[in-house]
């Protein structure tokens, strides 16, 4: 877990190594993913609800993203049919740049603007560290973000419906708590009842 915290920190610094120094243990990939996934489930849960399955719907999100950013750069810069699995580490690491955000739950006006510049300084550094180890153009990565973005629209739609059918989920309770959120925000900043 050291070295996990080494490289995330020469990440932040705009330092990569070869894909091939991200390796990690499953104890340390399993972690980070239960760290992120907890985070996402204290974001997102304001906007779905409180539900018994929203939780495991959210860590099976967060692992699904991971794999499927993962697998779109290997696919998209030529990596899979030579060496395939060598990304997942070093998105894990730039993945694990969002931890700090959960600062964000307990001072969310006091660290908005701070917390919208650090969104972007690991996207920057995700990106960076595509281009810089793969040595392949900007474009290239643009084009894998955005065929990952297809993709996991599709697939999250797709785990919604399965979490849905089994019972897990309710989504008609979900809307009816993202409507009364949106219904909500205009009365609190207007003071309008």
């Amino acid at each position: 877990m050291y070295q996990f915290f080494l490289d995330a920190w020469a990440a932040l610094r705009l330092r990569f190594y070869p894909k091939t120094h991200y390796h990690y243990s499953p104890l340390t990939t399993f972690a980070v993913l239960l760290a992120l996934g907890l985070i996402n489930m204290a974001n997102i849960s304001q906007l779905l609800g409180h539900q018994a399955g929203i939780t495991a719907f959210i860590l099976a999100l967060t692992v699904l993203r991971w794999s499927i950013l993962s697998m779109t750069i290997e696919i998209i810069l030529g990596y899979y049919n030579k060496q395939p699995g060598q990304w997942y580490g070093y998105v894990l690491v730039t993945e694990a740049l969002l931890l700090p955000m959960i600062a964000m739950l307990y001072w969310p006006q006091a660290l908005a603007t701070l917390g919208s510049f650090w969104l972007i300084w690991t996207m920057v550094v995700q990106v960076s560290g595509f281009v810089r180890i793969s040595q392949q153009n900007v474009f290239k990565v643009a084009l894998a973000y955005i065929i990952y973005f297809l993709i996991t629209s599709l697939a999250g739609g797709m785990l919604l419906f399965i979490f849905s059918a089994i019972g897990w989920l309710d989504i008609n309770s979900m809307t009816q708590t993202f409507q009364q959120m949106l219904t909500t925000i205009p009365t609190a900043e207007t003071g309008i009842h």
